[in-house]
């Protein structure tokens, strides 16, 4: 594949982001996680978080530059990569900041754990409460995983050229295909064409996924690359790259992130870490064949 005109693909994946929120600049959050390990990140400009653990390393403020999406009105998605890591051990932090509810669920992505496919990215989840003075610290409720979207199927719109169909048919996987609209212009075409010729060389478009209830119909769904970087590796340019979206299905838009490593065509590797943004509208699988099928084809990465 030509990367030169697979950015076309990326590029687009921009336009719909919603501009940067700087309205947690001067916030400062303690927020207490259920792994015990307790944070604090002070937010003390546009772009820069200062962040610690309280009860473990690194305990002095850390300071990185931080992105910020709103999911809603009190809805934040934060994420950044830590600064100093060496880049086939780089992290990414990605927080969904919940101030309705006064929770936070915090993602942790990390490239290198797997010696066998060090290019695969590893995600766990911790879930937590956002301290509030006075008020006396609880365990629940909290942020979970959830079965809620299994059985939907969504098409984002992330530019008038680019969109995708995923299709939530498992509680730990989901898959990807392209829209069966009528297509408007060359160029959306061989978007089409490019990423539907990368899904063919693979068994199945299937990936692993992590489905999060953040609120009524709020939820953030995390998938990594990780089969196609098995499989089709430095080929297909983007290495095991991890997504996650903060879906808002009361207005059918999500905000998110991708992050990950990018191959070029002369093996050069470059950082991935790009905030992303889609509108959606729900696909009735009882009105399209294809996509009914997809939704309970057997998974072939499975016994």
């Amino acid at each position: 594949m030509d990367l030169r005109e697979f950015s076309k693909f990326g590029g687009g994946a921009f336009q719909y982001v919603p501009p940067k929120c700087f309205e947690l600049k001067g916030q400062r959050f303690e927020l207490l996680m259920d792994d015990g390990y307790d944070l604090v990140l002070n937010f003390t400009d546009d772009t820069t978080v200062e962040w610690n653990y309280i009860n473990k390393e690194p305990s002095t403020p850390q300071k990185d530059e931080y992105e910020c999406r709103k999911g809603d009105d009190t809805t934040y998605l934060v994420s950044w990569c830590l600064a100093g890591k060496e880049f086939m051990k780089r992290e990414n932090y990605t927080f969904v900041i919940d101030l309705e509810q006064h929770l936070v669920t915090h993602l942790i992505c990390k490239v290198g754990t797997n010696p066998r496919w060090p290019y695969l990215v590893s995600s766990e989840f911790v879930f937590g409460a956002i301290k509030q003075n006075g008020v006396e610290y609880k365990h629940y409720p909290r942020h979970g995983f959830s079965s809620d979207p299994v059985g939907n199927i969504i098409q984002w719109q992330y530019a008038p050229e680019m969109a995708t169909v995923h299709l939530y048919y498992d509680r730990d996987w989901y898959r990807i295909t392209y829209p069966r609209d009528n297509i408007q212009s060359q160029d959306a075409a061989a978007v089409n064409e490019q990423m539907n010729q990368m899904v063919n060389a693979l068994p199945g478009s299937d990936e692993p996924a992590y489905y999060v209830k953040i609120k009524e119909g709020m939820y953030l769904v995390s998938c990594t690359e990780q089969n196609m970087e098995k499989l089709l590796g430095a080929s297909v340019g983007f290495r095991s790259d991890t997504l996650c979206f903060l879906d808002n299905y009361n207005h059918m838009y999500d905000v998110g992130r991708g992050f990950g490593t990018m191959t070029a065509p002369d093996g050069t590797d470059s950082n991935v870490f790009v905030m992303i943004g889609a509108y959606g509208k729900i696909i009735d699988p009882e009105k399209d064949e294809f996509f009914k099928k997809m939704l309970t084809d057997k998974n072939p990465y499975l016994v």
